[in-house]
């Protein structure tokens, strides 16, 4: 581009000058630069070549810097830190998805009955049912029968290999146990409440202690150990 403008004003210069020295032609040795067409071209070109060099670094021609790439935003708002202080010695499982990772297996969405054995948990049922912290503060458990909460979503793989399992101990364990599930796309507000980053999530709440959470796709052998060890299930 530097070299185009030389040459451009190289060429419009000398053309200039030519012609003032065309018509400022004269014999006399006290003539102007231009005096005649040779030496104005010279001259012109001269003159032209210094212009388009001084102007060739324009702001137009910079190179312009590629745009800041907008940072990610969580799909999960963030809670005061004392709504999540039950959950500070929970375990963690494995294969777990991270809840922002939705784009990367929207290929696993499959739809299928559920099993009425296992109710989905909506805001309003869930304040009635297990825990309404609107109201409280500390934890408070509402129910009659110690529960389990499988928070989920419908494009995650792993959770697809729980739910058929969580429905076998929902049957089996009926009158000791109850097990809900917890949309996080459609109940978000609850996620956040419970600081729910990964899926599938999985609170076990006791009677009369306080709840912990298990993170990962956890298998029957495990789930059921959970539910003697912190559940108190037989």
């Amino acid at each position: 581009m530097v070299i185009m403008r030389l040459l451009l004003g190289v060429f419009i210069g000398g053309a200039i000058g030519a012609v003032l020295g065309y018509f400022g032609k004269c014999s006399s040795g006290s003539c102007p630069l231009t005096a005649n067409p040779l030496r104005g071209g010279i001259y012109g070109a001269v003159v032209g070549a210094l212009l388009a060099s001084a102007f060739s670094t324009l702001p137009n021609d910079r190179p312009t810097p590629p745009p800041e790439k907008p940072t990610p935003v969580s799909k999960t708002a963030k809670v005061p830190k004392e709504e999540t202080e039950i959950l500070k010695d929970s375990p963690e499982g494995s294969d777990a998805v991270h809840i922002d990772s939705e784009s990367g297996v929207n290929a696993m969405v499959l739809k299928e009955d559920r099993s009425d054995f296992v109710e989905s948990l909506t805001k309003d049922s869930f304040l009635q049912k297990v825990f309404n912290y609107e109201q409280n503060k500390e934890w408070k458990f509402e129910g009659k029968l110690p529960c389990i909460i499988d928070f989920y979503a419908d494009w995650c793989g792993p959770c697809k290999m729980v739910e058929p399992i969580l429905q076998e101990l929902a049957q089996e364990y009926q009158g000791k146990v109850n097990i809900y599930r917890v949309d996080t796309q459609a109940q978000q507000e609850l996620a956040a409440a419970f600081g729910i980053q990964s899926i599938p999530s999985m609170l076990f709440v006791p009677l009369n202690e306080k709840p912990q959470m298990a993170v990962g796709a956890l298998p029957k052998k495990t789930l059921e150990k959970a539910m003697k060890d912190v559940l108190k299930i037989d």
